[in-house]
């Protein structure tokens, strides 16, 4: 089977990744979601309940995932390596923040814009290997990880000026 490497990012359509809300959990306890590739589950679960974008660059699929839950919106990014292992995870938003994803042109080859909450435009660089970041201070606002000494992308806001 040909691999062709994209140096380019390129959306993934939901008909090769999707993902099947996991049902059964406990009423409080955060949304899952088990990936599905091509139709067959996976058994691979990351946060989240429904999808709003999937990528690829290199061997790495990013998946944009949000909770499904009205005025506590958050989206969860993921980013998975050719084996569907989780390699980093990052949550935009907060508490009383409606959300609606949208996607936004990107020049970069290795970087995905996308807007989320408000006008904030946000991008998700992909490291091609995992680089050093010094927890709570690395971040922008909005922005929150597991605790941990390495990231395999970076998130960037770029909030536009009051317009009003």
């Amino acid at each position: 089977m040909h691999m062709h490497m994209h140096m380019h990012m390129h959306m993934v359509p939901a008909s090769v990744v999707s993902v099947v809300r996991v049902a059964g959990l406990a009423d409080e306890a955060p949304p899952l979601c088990e990936i599905v590739v091509s139709g067959q589950a996976t058994g691979q679960q990351v946060p989240g309940a429904v999808l709003e974008a999937a990528a690829q660059w290199q061997s790495f699929t990013l998946l944009f995932t949000t909770d499904d839950v009205p005025y506590e919106e958050f989206l969860h990014i993921h980013l998975l390596d050719a084996q569907l292992n989780l390699l980093d995870s990052a949550t935009v938003g907060g508490m009383y923040s409606t959300g609606s994803f949208s996607l936004l042109e990107s020049t970069e080859p290795d970087t995905l814009r996308f807007r989320f909450i408000g006008d904030t435009d946000w991008s998700v660089q992909v490291l091609p290997a995992p680089g050093f970041r010094v927890p709570l201070l690395s971040e922008p606002a909005g922005v929150s990880r597991p605790l941990g000494f390495s990231r395999h992308f970076i998130v960037r806001c770029n909030p536009l000026p009051d317009s009003r």
